[in-house]
């Protein structure tokens, strides 16, 4: 067993241990970074552009009926 208590921070009623926060800041830091990181675009078309995805009509090689 660990010998001792862990250390521990305290503000008014609040008490987290050293390790718990820095876990939390570790998470905090991921998921800002996960919205300031764009996505890598791939060198395909646009998933935004209607026109490059094929429809019902154009899976037969697009030829009318």
């Amino acid at each position: 067993m660990a010998e001792g208590a862990g250390k521990y921070v305290e503000w008014g009623v609040i008490q987290i241990s050293v390790t718990n926060l820095a876990i939390i800041a570790v998470m905090v830091v991921v998921f800002i970074l996960a919205l300031i990181i764009p996505f890598p675009s791939g060198h395909g078309p646009s998933a935004h552009d209607p026109s490059a995805h094929g429809t019902a009509s154009d899976e037969d090689g697009g030829e009318d009926r």
